[in-house]
């Protein structure tokens, strides 16, 4: 050939080699085109096989993806490959593998015709496709943490050149920080949709920030249904502005701040105060929010809505203590009425009797002072579970209007009562055949103070039997212990017709209390 032919020969070599850098060239610049308008991770490695193969000119292209064992890959993304096998086909990264040793190196794998290789195997799904010549190249994210190989597959033997291992080396170099980027972006729209996902469903719990001076910036889960602001009320407003009045005064907003700081979180444990002025008890922690040079950037303040269950707390408190104070005045009661009992003589069929309606007339009132802390004693009802007690027939009045008894004054009244049942009984209007008992009570104001009184009155047609003669502890109960009990009066008057008994004592609040030492 001569040398005119020949020359023409190597420039149109040139001119061709000149063509295919600038194909190349242009396939990068799409590919850098399309990953600025996508963030989608999938359709950039897919995008990414389609350029490999139209600049190899091969059939086939994948990007291997390694799994977290490191022992195998799995095909990511892939070009001309039939259905299952992207997505799901993996590979054994094991000594013979081309992907493998192409990872152990850092450099590319070539193989002009794998029926020709000795070196490596081939799985048995790139077989069935028809490959025959392979080139892969590593891909390295930032760091040189290997995350897989990129790799082009030819169905004819072919040789792969420098310019085809320069092009994939560049773009895997390419593909490496775009991946990385897009991981990373992943997982925080995972780490926020999960985070916006837990934040919307915590409807017991208030979530505030606040920046470094303490103003809010974001209100959050169920800080508006728990403390009544919106997040356009509160935001640009201080922490401070949903505590108590109290709390303000003794500068808590402040201190809880400053050991958040101090310590890097504050116990957030008390009654804090609605829009409406009403009270919530929050259960949480002020957390401080640093910038990476340790300066504050703001606070995270979380707090669990756990108002029922500290009023029941509370509750629980009252009813522990009402139950404690009232086991002691029971006992000081038995201790008085045995004491008192045994005092009054009588053998011991009559002191054991005596003994055992005294008890009971107290175990009764107890049962109804007990329902729930701070209940006191309908009047009636008292009075008609002493008469069911006492299985009288005999034909009974009661009248007046609805009076709930204060614990004290129920007990001491429950006692007087049982006194008079048991004595009219015995001895007056509900022992014989034609006597009748009439009870009845009224209210009056007496000095400013709501006083009650109460009148017993027995009547017979004839004369009824007599009590033994001497002051018993029913008596010194009614004429005595009344006025010391109760700051009132009591008078009993036995007439032809049967006793008549007057109580009357102002309604005071009083505690569950007998006193043991009283008068003689």
């Amino acid at each position: 050939m001569d040398p005119l032919g020949r020359s023409y020969k190597m420039q149109h070599v040139e001119v061709v080699d000149r063509s295919e850098l600038v194909r190349r060239q242009a396939a990068l610049a799409q590919f850098g085109e399309f990953v600025i308008e996508s963030d989608d991770l999938q359709a950039i490695l897919q995008e990414s096989c389609r350029l490999v193969a139209d600049a190899l000119s091969v059939d086939l292209a994948k990007i291997l993806e390694l799994d977290e064992s490191g022992e195998t890959a799995f095909v990511r993304a892939g070009i001309g490959w039939e259905a299952g096998i992207v997505g799901a086909q993996r590979i054994a990264l094991h000594e013979r593998s081309a992907e493998s040793f192409a990872l152990k190196i850092g450099a590319p794998v070539i193989t002009q015709n794998i029926d020709e290789e000795t070196r490596f195997t081939f799985p048995e799904f790139m077989r069935a496709h028809g490959v025959t010549a392979i080139v892969n190249v590593p891909i390295f994210l930032p760091g040189r943490r290997p995350y897989g190989l990129i790799q082009a597959d030819a169905r004819k033997p072919r040789g792969f050149g420098d310019d085809d291992v320069a092009f994939l080396k560049t773009y895997s170099m390419i593909l490496g920080p775009i991946i990385d980027r897009l991981k990373t972006v992943t997982k925080l729209r995972e780490t926020n949709e999960r985070l916006s996902l837990v934040v919307e469903n915590a409807r017991d719990y208030a979530i505030l920030l606040s920046d470094a001076d303490d103003h809010i910036t974001d209100w959050l889960g169920g800080s508006e249904a728990i403390l009544g602001w919106s997040a356009n009320e509160i935001t640009g407003k201080s922490t401070a502005t949903i505590f108590t009045d109290d709390d303000r005064v003794k500068g808590i907003p402040a201190r809880e701040l400053r050991i958040a700081r101090e310590a890097g979180s504050a116990p957030n444990v008390r009654w804090h105060q609605r829009k409406d002025g009403s009270l919530v008890y929050l259960d949480g922690q002020t957390i401080v929010l640093q910038n990476a040079d340790a300066s504050i950037r703001g606070y995270l303040k979380i707090a669990q809505d756990v108002t029922e269950r500290r009023r029941a707390e509370e509750r629980q408190a009252v009813l522990l203590a009402e139950l404690q104070h009232r086991v002691r005045n029971v006992l000081a009661m038995v201790r008085s009425i045995a004491r008192r009992t045994f005092d009054g003589g009588g053998s011991i069929d009559q002191v054991r009797a005596q003994l055992d309606g005294r008890i009971g007339a107290l175990a009764r009132t107890q049962a109804l002072l007990t329902r729930s802390a701070g209940v006191g004693v309908d009047l009636e009802l008292l009075i008609r579970e002493e008469l069911t007690a006492q299985a009288s027939d005999g034909p009974v009045t009661l009248s007046g209007p609805e009076v709930e008894l204060a614990p004290k004054a129920a007990e001491i009244l429950t006692l007087a009562v049982h006194e008079l049942s048991t004595n009219a009984t015995k001895y007056g209007a509900l022992g014989c055949d034609d006597g009748r008992l009439s009870v009845s009570w009224t209210l009056a104001l007496v000095a400013g103070q709501q006083w009650l009184r109460l009148v017993w009155d027995e009547s017979a047609g004839r004369a009824m039997n007599r009590a033994p003669h001497r002051s018993g502890f029913g008596t010194e109960l009614l004429t005595r212990r009344v006025p010391y009990e109760l700051r009132g009066r009591g008078v009993m008057q036995m007439r032809p017709a049967g006793l008549l008994c007057t109580i009357e004592f102002p309604l005071i609040a009083g505690e569950s209390v007998l006193a043991v030492e009283g008068p003689a």
